[in-house]
């Protein structure tokens, strides 16, 4: 007898669990959106003043001039997207070709280095990349590769 009881308390732990877990779950999902749609209300909220003053077209439009009072972020919103695009067809294919070098080719001796020293490069914030980019590559890139452009 005393082995059935235990087995029956068993189940009904677990079953106490699985449902406690399953209502956790479902209220970790419902606070998430909850929280999405609060965002997305103070957002609106804090930029009224601006969007009543210059109004929806502003997303639409690339004019930028302060003293007319004129102001567009297309050309921003465009450049952020291009920049993306950009970065991503780079980082994509370099990060999964990275991924299969180190698990599957990589010798052994190589291999706890590399990861060391990817992880490394990880654990640095973007904008270090940025700054390096914008004092290093951009003075390079003016004097040897924009004359071939232009």
């Amino acid at each position: 007898m005393k082995i059935k009881k235990n087995k029956q308390n068993k189940f009904l732990i677990y079953q106490v669990l699985n449902t406690t877990t399953k209502y956790l779950c479902a209220c970790s999902a419902f606070s998430l959106v909850c929280l999405f749609i609060f965002m997305i209300l103070f957002l609106v909220k804090e930029s009224w003043p601006s969007i009543s003053k210059f109004g929806f077209h502003f997303i639409f439009s690339s004019t930028w001039n302060p003293v007319l009072q004129e102001f567009g972020a297309l050309s921003m919103i465009t450049g952020t997207l291009i920049t993306t695009v950009i970065a991503l067809v780079i980082g994509l294919p370099l990060s999964f070709g990275i991924a299969i070098f180190l698990s599957d080719i990589c010798p052994q001796k190589m291999k706890k280095p590399l990861q060391i020293w990817i992880e490394l490069l990880a654990g640095i914030p973007s904008i270090i990349y940025g700054m390096w980019g914008l004092f290093i590559f951009a003075p390079w890139f003016s004097e040897n590769l924009q004359p071939w452009l232009i």
